[in-house]
């Protein structure tokens, strides 16, 4: 890593710091709330209880003192550096990026509804010569209606939520739009098969679901997708937008989602235990699909998530697993696959803790397995199979700026530790070194 880059990037880290003066995370929201960041998170973006009842109830919780000439309007922005193992195919490999910037729409709309919508410039190759992704859309969206009422003479909150990704309107960072590693770098090589579930479908559809929580006890969510097509009233969920005009993917009919979980509060303990479920059905060739053929994803994933905190201490465990099914008629068929059916599955699992939440750290381990199918993943043997460890630690000078330093391992990828490609490429040349400077307006 060059010295001359990283004197930039610090000295860009004290030149946004300036002028900042309180602890956000979505800024908008701790404007509106009047709530210090540290009563919603443990360090943004992990949600504290306080958090999940916030986001729950619709965005809506207000301090009507901080909220006069109140703008919900927030901004982002993340600056990193990538030092991997073997960079002979990392162009980027320790210079800096600028993987996002982001405008946020974050806050009370109605007194029962609110929103977060977050339009995102990926700037990757921002700074190099080379440009691998340049472009503005809509990111992440999730806009609420949120009321409360009993059943049972127990308190029932309920709501309906308008969104563009799967798992992005859930209340735990135990599921993928919200699960560690919150950042990542986009420059890594990362492995080629993952399980729809898994951020398969960020961006790309548009939906619209109903949730309840019942007795501050079980939670329920029940959903229904659609591709984001372009030029149609979908469109503006995504900013993934198939192609159209040539043989591009795109997800058929309706997508089901469900989400079950049970949560309970003791002493200053947390947990959460659950499930969801999704069903995806893809056309792999859009204009060339001929006899109408589709592949079938079925999605089944377990979760947890423990919670401790007490004074400065801060102590978040989070652990799921997916189960895929896959039954490829079109793949198959045309040669895009070697089996009709394939199975996959995805394990992921952390524990964090932070002090005084400034200080903090964070061990990871990922998983995934299943057929081999060398056509459908691409790989030299055929195998899915790959595995790892991350490690992070974490410094908040200020509680809306994080920097971070990452450092991920593997053990296995793309179907073995050894000489993976079938060129010598082994594992851990996929090692890498990863410093983030995130910042928060």
């Amino acid at each position: 890593m060059k010295k001359n880059q990283i004197k930039y990037l610090l000295g860009g880290i004290f030149f946004l710091s300036l002028g900042v003066e309180q602890a956000y995370a979505i800024p908008s929201f701790a404007r509106q709330t009047g709530f210090n960041c540290a009563v919603c998170h443990t360090v943004f973006p992990e949600l504290t209880q306080t958090g999940r009842e916030f986001k729950l109830h619709g965005y809506t919780m207000n301090n009507s003192e901080k909220n006069k000439m109140f703008i919900p309007l927030s901004a982002m922005v993340m600056a990193d550096i990538t030092k991997s193992s073997d960079r002979t195919d990392m162009p980027k490999d320790g210079k800096i990026v600028i993987p996002q910037v982001s405008l946020f729409y974050g806050g009370k709309i109605t007194d029962k509804s609110g929103a977060f919508v977050q339009l995102t410039y990926d700037g990757t190759e921002l700074l190099g010569k080379t440009d691998i992704a340049h472009h503005i859309g809509m990111d992440n969206m999730d806009i609420r209606y949120a009321d409360a009422t009993t059943l049972a003479n127990k308190e029932l909150v309920y709501g309906i939520t308008v969104n563009n990704n799967p798992t992005v309107s859930d209340l735990w960072n135990s599921v993928p739009a919200w699960g560690f590693p919150y950042a990542s770098s986009a420059i890594a090589n990362t492995p080629s098969a993952g399980v729809m579930a898994d951020g398969g479908l960020g961006q790309a559809v548009g939906g619209i679901g109903a949730y309840a929580l019942w007795n501050d006890l079980l939670y329920a969510e029940m959903a229904v997708y659609r591709s984001a097509k372009p030029g149609g009233i979908m469109g503006i969920f995504g900013w993934k937008n198939q192609d159209l005009k040539g043989d591009a993917s795109l997800v058929q009919g309706t997508t089901p989602y469900i989400r079950i979980a049970l949560q309970h509060s003791y002493d200053n303990s947390y947990i959460m235990l659950g499930g969801y479920t999704l069903r995806t059905v893809i056309n792999p060739a859009v204009v060339s699909n001929t006899d109408g053929s589709l592949d079938t994803y079925n999605d089944r994933a377990v979760d947890a998530e423990y919670q401790y905190t007490n004074g400065s201490n801060s102590i978040t465990a989070t652990a799921t697993k997916i189960w895929e099914k896959q039954t490829l008629d079109y793949s198959a068929a045309n040669g895009e696959a070697d089996n009709l059916n394939n199975s996959l599955s995805t394990t992921k699992a952390k524990v964090s803790y932070y002090y005084d939440q400034k200080y903090g750290a964070s061990l990871g381990t990922f998983s995934t397995s299943g057929t081999a199918d060398a056509t459908k993943y691409g790989t030299f043997n055929a195998s899915p199979n790959s595995r790892g460890e991350i490690a992070e630690i974490d410094y908040l000078p200020l509680q809306n700026i994080k920097l971070a330093l990452q450092y991920t391992k593997y053990d296995k990828f793309d179907g073995a530790s050894k000489n993976y490609d079938g060129a010598g490429r082994n594992a851990s040349d996929n090692n890498n070194l990863y410093f983030l400077a995130w910042f928060m307006f």
